[in-house]
C-alpha cells in the first residue's frame, strides 16, 4: 500500500493544525538563452506547472501564495478561469448523479491558463543561468503555503515536494 511519507512524517512532528506548511516545487532543463525561448523550453520539458496545477485544484487545502493571497482566487481575479468554472468543479453534487466538471478539468484548465499566460502570471518563478551567450539552465519553481491542518486532514501526494514548517525556532524540512 502506498504510504504518504511527508504527511506521516508531518504527523510525528505533532505540530499545531495551524502552523504554516510552505511547499515548494522545482524543475529544471538546460536550454538556449539566445533566443529568449528558455521560458517555453521549461514549459515543455518540466512538470511544475503540472505539479502546481494538480495540487491547487485539489478542493479543501485553500493554497495561498507567497503573499497570502488564495491561489485559485487570484486565477479567477486575473480572469485565467472562471469562478463558476471552480465552483463546477468542487461541487458537492449527489455522487449518483453525472457531475459536469471534476478536479481534473480545474487541473487542466489550470495547466493551460499558466501555459497561455506564463508572463502574466505569478504563480510560477523563473531563474535563468547562462553558460554563455548561447546557452544556459532554466529552472522554473512554484511555492505553496496551507496549514498542517488542511494538510492532514486532506493528505495530498507531495511527492517531489519540499515542505517546510517552523519547529523549535527553525525550520524543519522534509524531503521524499
Amino acid at each position: 500500500m502506498f504510504e504518504n511519507t511527508i504527511v506521516a512524517k508531518l504527523t510525528e512532528l505533532n505540530l499545531s493544525p495551524d502552523t504554516k506548511v510552505t511547499m515548494t516545487y522545482s524543475g529544471g532543463c538546460d536550454c538556449f538563452v539566445h533566443n529568449e525561448t528558455e521560458v517555453e523550453t521549461a514549459l515543455e520539458f518540466t512538470d511544475v506547472v503540472n505539479e502546481f496545477a494538480e495540487m491547487v485544484s485539489k478542493q479543501g487545502l485553500n493554497f495561498t501564495d507567497s503573499y497570502g493571497n488564495n491561489v485559485i482566487d487570484e486565477f479567477v481575479n486575473n480572469e485565467f478561469i472562471e469562478q463558476e468554472f471552480v465552483d463546477a468543479c468542487w461541487s458537492d453534487e449527489d455522487e449518483s448523479l453525472e457531475k459536469e466538471y471534476y478536479d481534473d478539468d480545474l487541473h487542466e484548465a489550470l495547466c493551460e491558463a499558466i501555459n497561455d499566460n506564463f508572463w502574466d502570471q505569478e504563480s510560477i518563478d523563473k531563474e535563468v543561468e547562462k553558460y554563455d551567450h548561447k546557452r544556459g539552465f532554466i529552472t522554473l519553481s512554484a511555492t505553496l503555503q496551507a496549514t498542517v491542518g488542511a494538510i492532514l486532514e486532506y493528505k495530498p501526494y507531495m511527492t517531489g515536494w519540499e515542505v517546510s514548517v517552523p519547529l523549535h525556532g527553525g525550520t524543519f524540512t522534509l524531503s521524499d
